[in-house]
C-alpha cells in the first residue's frame, strides 16, 4: 500500500497518493446533515441524501483544522499517512511571560499549559469554564508567541476589555476594527466578527441598484407629502451610482483581505460562535495565521452539525479541557448554591398568553416575584454580602431599583447596555468596594 501524504498550510489541507477508498472515508468523516435539507426538491425526489461534506473529493482538499482528525481516521483504517508541513514559525516571546502582577500560582498552572500546547500544536480549542481566566490565557499566549495578532469576538464589550487590558500591560497601541472604528495595527488588533464579515461580503450591483431605487422612491414620497418640488434621479444615474458603490466595496474587500493575511496569530474569544458563516469566512482569509487559539467554555454546542464542524475547521481539535469542577476543587471558583422561591401565578397570566406578554406579566410586572427579589437582596446585604441582580429588560431593572430604594436602606445602582464601558466598570468597582450594596445589571 502506497503512503498517503497529507500536506497542509494555515488554511487548507490536501491528500496526495490517496486511493479512492481513503477519499471516501475522509468524505464521510467530514460530512454533516444540511439543516433544512428535507424541504428541498432534490431530497424529496430521492436525488440527494441531505448530506454535504467539508472534503472536496475532486481536489482532495479540506480545511486544515481537520488535519489531525483525518490523520487519525485514516490511520485507524489501516492506511499509512505522512504529515507534510513546513515548521510552524517559532514563538518569539519568553517561555514564561509576565502579563500582570498576579505572578505564578500553582492553582492556575493550566493557563501556561494551554499556551505551551498551543506553541506545540499551532492551533487548538481551549475549553475553559467561565471563571477560568480566558482573557489572561489570551494575554499569555500573545506575550509568548509575540507575532502580529488578531483578537476576534462578536461582542463590543469583550473587544474593548481586551484592548484596555493589552494596552495596560504592554507599550502597544492596540488597533480596533468594529463599533464604527477601522484602525488596524501591526502588533495587536481587536475586532468584531460582524464588521470584518460585512467588509468581506461580495457586493452585488443589482442589490445596490435596487436599494438606490428604493431610497429614491422614499425621497419622492417625502417630497410629495411636504408639497416640495423634487427632480428624481434618472435610472441611468442610479445605475452609475450603484456601479461606483460596488467598485468602492470591492476595494474595501481587497484591503480587508490583505489585512487578514498579515496576522500570524488569531484568538477567537467565545469561539463557539465560529459556527456561523461569517467567522468561518474570516478565518479562511487568515492565510498566515499558523497560530490559532479558540477560547470557549462550550465548544460543539450549536444546534446543527455543520456549525459545530466549522469550529474545528477554523481552530482544530480540543487541546485542553478545564472544567468548572476542577476550578471549584482548586478554590478558583466558589461552590454555587441555588435557592428556588415559588411565587403565586399572576391573575392575568394564562397558558395561551403569547410569550412576550407572558414575560411582561409573569416577570417584569410580577409584584410578588419582585418583592421576593427585594427581600432576598436585603437579606444578603444584612449579612454584608454584595448583591447582583440580573435582568433582561430595562423596564424591569428600573422597577426593581425603585422598589429597593423604597423598601430598604441599601445603596442600589442599575447599569445596562446603553451605559459607556467606563461607567459599567466604575459601577462594578463601587460594588466591589462596598459603596454600592446592590447592583442591578442587564444581561447584555
Amino acid at each position: 500500500m502506497s503512503v498517503i501524504q497529507l500536506a497542509s498550510n494555515a488554511v487548507i489541507a490536501k491528500l496526495y497518493n490517496a486511493p479512492r477508498e481513503a477519499k471516501l472515508l475522509v468524505s464521510e468523516a467530514l460530512s454533516y446533515h444540511v439543516e433544512g435539507a428535507e424541504h428541498t426538491a432534490a431530497f424529496k425526489s430521492g436525488n440527494w441524501n441531505g448530506r454535504s461534506s467539508f472534503f472536496d473529493f475532486a481536489q482532495g482538499t479540506f480545511p486544515a483544522g481537520f488535519v489531525y482528525f483525518v490523520h487519525e481516521r485514516l490511520t485507524q483504517a489501516g492506511f499509512t499517512v505522512q504529515l507534510v508541513r513546513k515548521p510552524i514559525p517559532p514563538a518569539l516571546g519568553p517561555e514564561n511571560p509576565k502579563v500582570d502582577d498576579f505572578g505564578f500560582d500553582p492553582k492556575y498552572d493550566y493557563q501556561m499549559e494551554t499556551v505551551r500546547r498551543l506553541v506545540r500544536y499551532g492551533r487548538m480549542i481551549a475549553q475553559v469554564a467561565t471563571g477560568g481566566g480566558k482573557s489572561r490565557i489570551a494575554k499569555l499566549a500573545f506575550a509568548r508567541i509575540r507575532r502580529p495578532t488578531l483578537f476576534l469576538t462578536t461582542r463590543g464589550v469583550l473587544m474593548y476589555q481586551m484592548k484596555e487590558s493589552i494596552e495596560a500591560t504592554t507599550n502597544l497601541q492596540v488597533g480596533v476594527i468594529g463599533d464604527g472604528e477601522f484602525s488596524p495595527r501591526k502588533g495587536f488588533t481587536v475586532a468584531m466578527v460582524q464588521t470584518i464579515a460585512a467588509r468581506l461580503q461580495m457586493p452585488d450591483i443589482e442589490r445596490e441598484y435596487a436599494e438606490l431605487k428604493k431610497r429614491e422612491r422614499d425621497r419622492i414620497y417625502e417630497a410629495e407629502k411636504k408639497g416640495l418640488a423634487y427632480e428624481p434621479a434618472s435610472l441611468e444615474r442610479l445605475r452609475d451610482e450603484a456601479k461606483a458603490i460596488v467598485e468602492r466595496k470591492l476595494r474595501e474587500r481587497q484591503k480587508m483581505i490583505k489585512i487578514l493575511e498579515y496576522f500570524e496569530f488569531v484568538i477567537g474569544e467565545e469561539a463557539h460562535e465560529a459556527g456561523g458563516n461569517s467567522y468561518y469566512e474570516i478565518l479562511r482569509h487568515c492565510k498566515n495565521a499558523h497560530y490559532r487559539l479558540a477560547l470557549t467554555a462550550t465548544p460543539f454546542m450549536r444546534a446543527d452539525a455543520e456549525s459545530n464542524m466549522r469550529l474545528m475547521a477554523c481552530f482544530g481539535q480540543i487541546g485542553i479541557r478545564i472544567s468548572e469542577k476542577m476550578l471549584i476543587d482548586r478554590g478558583i471558583l466558589a461552590t454555587p448554591y441555588f435557592k428556588y422561591i415559588r411565587t403565586p401565578k399572576p391573575a392575568k397570566l394564562y397558558r395561551t398568553t403569547p410569550w412576550q406578554r407572558a414575560y411582561q406579566v409573569g416577570i417584569v410586572e410580577n409584584i410578588e416575584r419582585n418583592k421576593a427579589i427585594v427581600i432576598e437582596a436585603a437579606r444578603a446585604v444584612s449579612h454584608g454580602l454584595p448583591v447582583m441582580i440580573l435582568v433582561q429588560h430595562k423596564k424591569h431593572g428600573n422597577l426593581l431599583k425603585k422598589l429597593i430604594a423604597e423598601r430598604t436602606r441599601a445603596t442600589v445602582e442599575f447599569i445596562y447596555g446603553e451605559h459607556e464601558q467606563k461607567d459599567r466598570k466604575a459601577a462594578l468597582k463601587r460594588l466591589a468596594s462596598g459603596k454600592t450594596q446592590i447592583l442591578i445589571g442587564s444581561t447584555i
